[in-house]
């Protein structure tokens, strides 16, 4: 019994700390922080390393940022199909 109640107290503790990795890792959806992607979207330039990672940080964005009609523009382009091939990036189902 004792065995099952260290058992029980380890899973309690790991939820608890799972649920403040993913408060602290919170996403502020802001599209300016894909600028760095701006010129891969607009030209036939390739994106850089750090639109890469900028397209990860604001995956969670993405269905917010594609239900404004100036930022679907640029969402739903060739060029951006080129950025999500280039960087790995499988955008959300929205």
């Amino acid at each position: 019994m004792k065995k099952v109640s260290v058992v029980l107290a380890l899973l309690v503790t790991l939820l608890v700390l799972a649920n403040e990795v993913q408060v602290s890792t919170a996403v502020n959806c802001v599209i300016q922080e894909l600028l760095p992607c701006l010129n891969a979207a607009t030209t036939p330039a390739l994106p850089s390393a750090l639109c890469c990672t900028k397209l990860s940080v604001q995956r969670p964005c993405f269905c917010q940022y594609l239900k404004n009609p100036t930022f679907k523009s640029y969402l739903n382009t060739s060029n951006a199909q080129k950025i999500t091939n280039t960087c790995r990036f499988t955008p959300p189902n929205c």
